[in-house]
This record gives C-alpha cells, sequence and structure tokens, in this order.
C-alpha cells in the first residue's frame, strides 16, 4: 500500500513508520521541518503546516492517510496562547487536511483516513466507560469532539474514517513513562486507561486491512488501573525501593490548568475496539511495563537513530565492516585517530583502539565486536573508554526502494552525582555525533562512495 502519515516525527509516528517501511509499505509523509524524518526517501516527504492545505501531490494516490499531527498536551502549561495552539493544530490542520482529500478527484483520492482522538473525549469519574458513552465537559473533551468532526467530514465524500480514541501510550523513550516516577500523584484514586504504543501499531494497521473497521475505537488497554496501582507496579519493575506522594495542591500549583490531565479519572474500556476482532497484545500493565523497562538500569540512557538509503543493504553493509570507515563518519572536532585493530576486516571478537578528545581532553577507548551478523547487523561493546557503559546494536533492514539504518545506544556516564550534572551536555554531543553521522553517509552515497 501507498501510505500518507502525518505527525510522523511524534511517538507514535515514528513506531508507525518503521513498522510500515519493514512490512512493505511505500510511505510518504507531510511534515512541518522534513530534515527531522531522515529514515524515509527524501521524495516522499512533503512539507506541510497546519494553518494551510497539504500539497496534493502528497495526496494523490495514496491508499490511506493517517492523521496523527497534533501538538503535545502535556508538554507545556496550558496558558491561553498554548490551548490555541493545541486547538489549531488538531482542528485547523484536520480541517485542512480534509479540505485537500475532497479536492482530489475521486478515482486519485485516498479511500481511507485514520485519524488522531484521545479518551479526554469522555468525562471524569469512577464509571466505566466505552465508545458508547456520550461526551464530558471541559477543554479536551471540546478538543476532542471538534477534532472528531473535522475528520468525520471526509466521510461525506465517500472516504472511510477511522478516529483513534488513545489512551495513556506507553513507550521505551516517551510518552507517560518519560514523565514517571516514584511518586503516586494526589490520593492515587484515578483510573489510568493505558496502552502499549505496539497494540496503537497494530490496531492502526488492523485498521487498514479490515474494510468493516469504520468510526471511533478506543485505543486503550481492557485493563485500566488506578494511578496508586500503576505507581506500584512503575517502582517494581524500575526496582524503586519506595514511592512518594505528590498532594493535588501541590500539583495544581505547580502545573495550573494542565494539572486536570494529571489529575484525571477515566476508566475505559475498548469495547468496540475488541468487538472488531482486534486482540490486544499486552493486558496486564506489569507485562508491558517488563517489555518496555524491565531490563533496563535506572542509570542507563538510550539513544536511537534511524536513516534511509536508496542502495541494496548488501552494497551498504560491507562500508560498515572497514574500521578505518569509523574515522569517515566521525565528526572532525573529535580528532578520531584509529590506534590498533585485531583483525583486518570487522569480524565477531574484533578489538578496536583508537583515541580521540572530548571537549579537548584526550580519551582512549577500546571496543570489541560482541555480535557479527553480515549483512544485517552487528554489536560494539566499550571495554575501556569514557562511558561506564556503551552498547550500540547497529541493524540494516531492507525496505521499499533502499535500506533502513538503525543505532540503538544504550550508555551509562561515569562519576555517580557529578556525571548526572553533566549529563545534558552528554546528550547533545551524543545527538551531534550521530546527526554528523547521517549527514556523513547521505553525503557519501550522494557521491557515489558506499
Amino acid at each position: 500500500m501507498r501510505i500518507l502519515v502525518t505527525g510522523a516525527t511524534g511517538l507514535i509516528g515514528r513506531h508507525l513508520i518503521y513498522r510500515l517501511q519493514i512490512d512493505g509499505h511505500e510511505v510518504r509523509a507531510l511534515a512541518r521541518t522534513p530534515k527531522n524524518l531522515p529514515e524515509l526517501p527524501e521524495k516522499n516527504i512533503f512539507h506541510w503546516t497546519d494553518d494551510q492545505l497539504p500539497p496534493s501531490e502528497a495526496l494523490l494516490d495514496c491508499d490511506a492517510v493517517i492523521h496523527l499531527a497534533g501538538e503535545g498536551i502535556a508538554d507545556q502549561r496550558w496558558t491561553e496562547a498554548r490551548k490555541k495552539r493545541l486547538w489549531d493544530s488538531r482542528i485547523l490542520g484536520t480541517r485542512n487536511l480534509v479540505a485537500a482529500l475532497a479536492a482530489i478527484h475521486f478515482d486519485r483520492r485516498p479511500k481511507l483516513l485514520i485519524s488522531g482522538s484521545a479518551i479526554g473525549i469522555y468525562g471524569n469519574g469512577e464509571q466505566i466507560q466505552d465508545e458508547s458513552s456520550i461526551a464530558g465537559n471541559g477543554f479536551l473533551s471540546d478538543l476532542c469532539v471538534e477534532w472528531e468532526r473535522a475528520a468525520t467530514e471526509s466521510e461525506k465524500f465517500g472516504v472511510r474514517t477511522v478516529l483513534l480514541r488513545t489512551g495513556l501510550v506507553l513507550a521505551r523513550e516517551g510518552g507517560v513513562l518519560k514523565k514517571s516516577g516514584p511518586i503516586i500523584l494526589g490520593d492515587g484514586k484515578q483510573w489510568m486507561s493505558w496502552v502499549h504504543v505496539e497494540d496503537m501499531v497494530r490496531f492502526i494497521l488492523y485498521a487498514t486491512q479490515n474494510e468493516e473497521v469504520k468510526g471511533a475505537f478506543n485505543l486503550s488497554a481492557p485493563a485500566p488501573v488506578t494511578n496508586y496501582v500503576f505507581t506500584k507496579a512503575f517502582s517494581r519493575v524500575r526496582k524503586f525501593p519506595f514511592t512518594l506522594t505528590a498532594p493535588s495542591l501541590a500539583l495544581k500549583i505547580a502545573l495550573g490548568k494542565m494539572s486536570e490531565i494529571v489529575l484525571a479519572s477515566q476508566r475505559i474500556l475498548p469495547k468496540k475496539t475488541i468487538s472488531s476482532g482486534f486482540n490486544f497484545k499486552w493486558v496486564k500493565l506489569e507485562h508491558a511495563l517488563q517489555d518496555l523497562i524491565g531490563n533496563s538500569s535506572l542509570i542507563d540512557n538510550q539513544f536511537s537513530a534511524r536513516q534511509f538509503i536508496p542502495l541494496n543493504r548488501k552494497d551498504v553493509f560491507p562500508f560498515f565492516g572497514k574500521a578505518e570507515n569509523l574515522e569517515v563518519l566521525t565528526p572532525p572536532w573529535l580528532n578520531f585517530h584509529i590506534e590498533n585493530k585485531s583483525t583486518p576486516f570487522i569480524e565477531n571478537g574484533s578489538l578496536i583502539d583508537y583515541k580521540l578528545n572530548i571537549h579537548g581532553v584526550p580519551v582512549k577507548w577500546r571496543t570489541q565486536i560482541s555480535e557479527w551478523n553480515p549483512d544485517k547487523s552487528f554489536v560494539d561493546n566499550q571495554l575501556k573508554g569514557p562511558y561506564k557503559k556503551w552498547h550500540h546494536i547497529h541493524t540494516f533492514e531492507d525496505v521499499p526502494g533502499g535500506t533502513l539504518i538503525t543505532d540503538d545506544v544504550t550508555y551509562q556516564i561515569p562519576f555517580w552525582f557529578f556525571g548526572k550534572l553533566l549529563l545534558p551536555l552528554i546528550r547533545k554531543d551524543v545527538s551531534e555525533i550521530f546527526q554528523y553521522r547521517q549527514e556523513k553517509i547521505k553525503d557519501l552515497y550522494s557521491r557515489g562512495s558506499m
């Protein structure tokens, strides 16, 4: 299928476009900043801001549009200006997208629109609610009602429309888990309706494959829990020795109007979702938490990057099998030089010694290749160097039109408290190093040097 995604740089969007690519679909994207999507071919990324109609060439001949764009609800305090931005990014953007769909001739118009929404459409309380429940009152409910109304306008010209009433998304690199800690919020009795990001993506794919799926669906696991239960489970998995409590008044003072989200109680069941034939993979909270964060240490830091290259995987991988190419891909300001390597070409067990400068400080680094799967993946681990731990997984996968390179890094910083003070600088350094790496790879293949 040819599928257009908006909000592709968001938490759900990145998981979705990765799965679509791996499954062999042609993925297009509308993005405010196209350069932030290196995992897609440049020709498939179209610039768009929500205050204008998206370009028709992005929509033409697509089978489906998956509309996930919208400013983060819990990213900033709810000033009046912020609330307007939240409103415009959803309602105005959706209206413009639907208007662009309407302007396309029927023969070339996408036949499916899957549009974001949220369980915020329902009111707060202890009662169980499902897709048949009425909308609540307040800013979030009004926002979701208008958001869905804008999307369902597409039904008037024959587009099957699916609305994703999303719960609290659990993912390793963001969402609720990024903001969670061993702290019970308020009295802890408020209900939390959560969903594993994998199930979120699985349902979107399910909706593209089943034409009878239409209308609004709750995307939250069929076992909501209270904040008290959630916090205790999170603390057990992360091995926190204790939990604290943040009083409701303190949260209201600290967060202002945004405290409505933190203290909201929504006990939502995905009744229609399950009736459609969809089965949630992650039903029990503790199982979901174990999958996402159970193997990570409290002092682990994660970094991931993906990049598309329009070359065959078997032509890409050998470039990374030469240790000297590490120098080519490393920023010049690090003064990176290989001093010794135990094998002429990288293989399982290879040792590589090199030196570099980090902010003017000379450092020696020894790496061992702990896994080597030709044309597919390899893993390097720091044996000696500036980090307490550096575990780097390199993956190469076939996708339509080329190869998707993925770098997943888990690292720990030394010096305990002092190291924590340096963490923002270290995170910035890691991000800039991989950004340089991606730019250099792009330059090399454009010049035919890979």
